[in-house]
């Protein structure tokens, strides 16, 4: 089998490629400038928002049969909206292009838990229900979250049009190697977690009351781009957990959900979430759920410490993580 990955220089991409690599698939590798350890990637550089993209795609989806497409910019605050759209959104739209044209009909796309615009989104909304799953609205108002949105459409259109089988895979927080996790994301997770437990001794009014006061100040700093004196940096970083859903996904764990997606057989469009099934602060998750959204109805049955992210559909192409965030609370 021989992959084309796009982005393949970026961190989600080099892990990727090397995963393959070491499962005996073959890489052609874009992105603008070779990985810092190529290996034995098949390299090209190609940008893939110029307008010679399309000749250049055309030649290299040759003798391809499935594509993994990383390349993206991944949060708000590295690029213009303009140039956002350029990439996430205009260069997808190109690529699947290219494969419909080539008859390469299986791709995997990056997207994210933030294609529903929860934690960047400038017009704050509250969630609908709980566990999340893929059918939950999306409200997006921030160009990255806007971007995945598109994504996702962009798989279904070319599904539709052109028979092009994908799967957008969207990631939780973490997305890094345990040991990097450890320099800094354990520290949140175990503050947070703490923070956690004594809202959760509070009276249910008082509780309700301190949870909708860290929402209002965290939804101005959305709205303003200023950091609140009212929130403390502790507090901050949980409304942003909070706002992440609390979702936890380890970089080799979304490595295999890549390889998985990319060898296992399915048509049409499918988005699916890539998270841990358990929570990020491996607390029980009826009182995550009655904690930190006191306003959001529960539709299923909390048990112990799963997940307030669906996991199950990424099962059904043989995923499922194996390295919970609790590794990282000691």
């Amino acid at each position: 089998m021989r992959v084309l990955v796009t982005g393949c220089a970026g961190r989600l991409g080099s892990a990727a490629c090397a995963d393959l690599l070491s499962h005996g698939i073959a890489v052609r590798g874009l992105d603008l400038h070779p990985p810092a350890q190529v290996g034995d990637i098949e390299f090209h550089s190609c940008d893939l928002t110029a307008l010679t993209a399309s000749e250049s795609l055309a030649a290299l989806l040759e003798g391809i049969d499935a594509v993994l497409h990383l390349a993206a910019i991944p949060v708000p605050r590295l690029g213009t909206p303009p140039d956002i759209f350029d990439l996430n959104c205009a260069a997808t739209f190109r690529l699947f292009q290219a494969c419909a044209d080539a008859g390469v009909g299986h791709v995997v796309a990056a997207s994210s838990i933030n294609a529903i615009g929860y934690y960047f989104g400038r017009l704050p909304f509250e969630l609908d229900y709980l566990p999340v799953d893929e059918a939950h609205p999306g409200t997006t108002s921030d160009p990255y979250s806007f971007s995945k949105q598109i994504t996702e459409q962009i798989a279904d259109y070319f599904a539709r049009t052109s028979g092009i089988a994908c799967r957008c895979l969207r990631f939780g927080a973490g997305l890094e190697s345990l040991d990097a996790l450890r320099e800094g994301f354990a520290q949140r997770l175990q503050q947070a977690r703490q923070q956690v437990e004594s809202l959760g001794r509070l009276s249910n009014e008082d509780g309700v009351r301190e949870v909708d006061r860290l929402c209002h100040h965290f939804d101005e700093d959305r709205r303003s781009g200023q950091r609140s004196p009212a929130l403390t940096p502790e507090q901050r970083s949980l409304m942003g957990l909070r706002h992440n859903l609390f979702s936890f996904v380890e970089l080799g764990e979304a490595c295999r959900a890549m390889r998985l997606a990319l060898t296992t057989p399915t048509s049409g469009s499918e988005t699916v979430f890539v998270v841990d099934r358990r929570n990020g602060l491996g607390l029980g998750a009826e009182l995550l759920a009655r904690v930190m959204y006191p306003h959001v109805p529960i539709r299923q049955p909390l048990v112990e410490d799963q997940s307030i992210v669906s996991w199950t559909a990424a099962t059904q192409f043989g995923f499922e993580s194996q390295t919970p965030a609790r590794l990282l609370l000691g």
